[in-house]
């Protein structure tokens, strides 16, 4: 029996239904299952016309999120967002005053979590923080105050 093949607006609702997306991911995705460009566009129009997508909107609560969460740094929040297609002036925007005793939090917090007391290594301390996008000043702090001086 044959199935017939969803429209793109279709589709573009059900991966939204799943997972909030920007419209450039969701583009990439529509294009990449076969839909046609013209198609494609049409039906995020629809969709932002009606406010079920809200670029802004959707980046701004992600970032939230990350940032609350405590778990990355400001860069990898960035880093990750523009991943998913949002752009990196709009990010930057979001980024707040404290960002660095976020970062500072974040880093204290990881250190503690991947590197015991009894096994602390400078060097691998400083590899495992720098990987993680954070910067020099935050590293030198966070290792200082982790070995006490």
């Amino acid at each position: 029996m044959f199935k017939q093949k969803k429209s793109a607006l279709q589709k573009a609702t059900d991966l939204l239904a799943r997972q909030e997306q920007s419209t450039k991911t969701l583009r990439l995705k529509l294009l990449a299952r076969g839909y046609d460009g013209a198609e494609t566009d049409d039906a995020i129009a629809k969709l932002v016309r009606y406010g079920y997508i809200d670029d802004a909107e959707t980046c701004r609560r992600q970032f939230e999120n990350f940032y609350a969460d405590a778990a990355l740094s400001v860069r990898q929040i960035v880093v990750k967002l523009m991943q998913r297609g949002f752009e990196k002036n709009f990010i930057d925007g979001l980024i707040p005053d404290d960002a660095d005793e976020h970062d500072k939090l974040v880093a204290e917090k990881l250190l503690a979590k991947k590197f015991p007391a009894a096994k602390f290594d400078r060097a691998k301390a400083w590899q495992f923080l720098s990987t993680r996008g954070f910067s020099g000043e935050i590293i030198s702090a966070v290792v200082a105050k982790f070995t006490g001086g």
